[in-house]
């Protein structure tokens, strides 16, 4: 019964992990650094240096706040009713993937419906590429990781089927 609930959940524990440190580094970091304010972290590498953004990634659908949170909600919602209804047939690898991007999507909600944009301050320094955050960052590896798994594994894509075979016909 334990172990049933922990396999269950497992996703949704590492969300929570992902959704508190992306908090906590974003609640630090913006105490201690002005808005544009550049941190060197690794010289010529990477820095911190606080921004706003009130669009998606790379500046799309810029000041539609609103309409991104009611997006990342929906996304939310999907992802957790499709953990909560495949949790049998959803392996290790795809469990921590989905738990990545909804933690990180969380991440993200969060900062729109309380300050109206998403607070960015990972700058990578080497490279012409927007600066981005923990949510960010774990959104684009989760994703990674099913893309991959599902590109590369085709074989260990699921150990069963979830949804009711007469939906799939």
């Amino acid at each position: 019964m334990i172990k049933d609930i922990i396999n269950r959940y497992h996703a949704f524990y590492l969300a929570i992990i992902v959704f508190f440190t992306d908090r906590f580094v974003k609640i630090v970091l913006s105490q201690d650094l002005l808005y544009n304010e550049n941190l060197k972290i690794w010289n010529g590498i990477l820095s911190f240096t606080k921004t706003y953004n009130t669009g998606a990634a790379f500046g799309m659908l810029k000041d539609n706040a609103i309409l991104l949170a009611v997006f990342s909600i929906i996304v939310i919602i999907s992802i957790s009713v499709y953990l909560i209804k495949c949790y049998k047939s959803i392996n290790e690898i795809n469990s921590i993937a989905w738990g990545l991007i909804l933690g990180g999507t969380l991440g993200n909600v969060f900062d729109r419906l309380i300050h109206g944009y998403v607070i960015d301050f990972i700058k990578l320094e080497f490279i012409n590429f927007p600066i981005f955050n923990i949510a960010d960052l774990c959104i684009n590896i989760g994703s990674i990781i099913l893309i991959t798994h599902l590109l590369f594994f085709p074989g260990k894509k699921q150990q069963g089927k979830c949804i009711n075979s007469e939906l799939t016909q």
